[in-house]
């Protein structure tokens, strides 16, 4: 082969390797964006561990978050904000946990993986029940 030859195919390569390297980072998403995106997997799995924490209580709702036990892991505030999770007791066992995501969940997971845990962008309040570990 000649030596212009390589040099055109290794100019073609370098074009593939960074046209595959902006496709890539175009689907990731600006940083911001997977900033938000982490944080709102970070309130997802703090709504989780607090559910479970109620769910563990089983004989009455707390009145409070500040009822859950001090020694847990839980984090009771927004990673971003640091303002509390919003706590609602309703009828029976029922009770809602909000938060404010700055993603909408749909978009991220996308269609093919729906979860119970699933919100939109901006303030979502979750349905559950103390007596069970499953959203409504």
């Amino acid at each position: 082969m000649s030596k212009h030859r390589h040099r055109l195919l290794a100019g073609a390569a370098a074009v593939a390797v960074l046209v595959v390297l902006a496709l890539g980072f175009h689907q990731l998403g600006p940083r911001e964006e997977q900033r938000a995106i982490r944080a709102d997997e970070q309130r997802v799995r703090d709504l989780q561990l607090i559910a479970q924490a109620i769910y563990v209580r089983q004989s009455a709702l707390p009145a409070s978050l500040a009822e859950l036990p001090s020694r847990s892991v839980i984090s009771l505030n927004d990673p971003v904000t640091h303002a509390p999770y919003e706590y609602r007791p309703q009828s029976g066992m029922s009770y809602e946990l909000c938060a404010t995501f700055g993603t909408d969940s749909a978009t991220n997971a996308g269609p093919q993986n729906p979860s119970p845990w699933s919100h939109p962008r901006g303030r979502y309040c979750f349905q559950l029940n103390g007596s069970r570990m499953s959203i409504y």
